[in-house]
């Protein structure tokens, strides 16, 4: 693995990982001169659905999702919502999906990491839009394709779950 900065980087090494997780966990790796688990010191909830997901083999975050990203992205500059969607498995989108198309409608796909009592997991296509942007596309939210905003998709990725939208 490549070692890089941010979110998507793959790690350097296991003892560096370790040393890495939490301020807290680097300065008691360097108080004891050796790494400590991780474990303890790991941010509860996505951090750590994350790792376990990774460890257990499951499928990344997005896997089996498209996205497709209509009007202008200032808060989330698109080209990081891009990177974030590919890191988590799932693909881009360059023309917006049609809700009423027999073609998107008999995907049969269903997003893993939605809850599994939503209706959500059923759905595999989003139109991802800034909420702070002059752009508001027509509300979606028929079978397999629901818009949402950007800060949903950074939500769904910070706690590594496909979050519910309101109705």
């Amino acid at each position: 693995p490549v070692a890089g900065r941010g979110p998507t980087a793959e790690p350097r090494s296991t003892a560096w990982r370790s040393c890495c997780v939490a301020r807290v966990g680097v300065k008691a790796c360097l108080r004891r001169k050796v790494c400590e688990q991780e474990e303890k010191y790991e941010i509860p909830e996505g951090p750590q659905r994350s790792r376990l997901n990774r460890e257990q083999l499951l499928p990344k975050l997005f896997d089996g999702c498209y996205f497709y990203f209509g009007g202008t992205f200032k808060h989330h500059p698109k080209d990081n919502l891009i990177k974030l969607v590919t890191a988590g498995g799932g693909q881009i989108l360059s023309r917006k999906p049609k809700p009423d198309s027999d073609v998107t409608q008999t995907i049969n796909t269903v997003a893993y990491h939605a809850r599994p009592d939503s209706d959500q997991r059923f759905c595999t296509q989003y139109i991802i839009y800034e909420n702070l942007s002059n752009y508001h596309p027509e509300r979606v939210r028929q079978g397999k394709v629901w818009m949402a905003p950007s800060s949903w998709f950074i939500d769904c990725v910070m706690s590594f779950e496909l979050l519910p939208l309101d109705s």
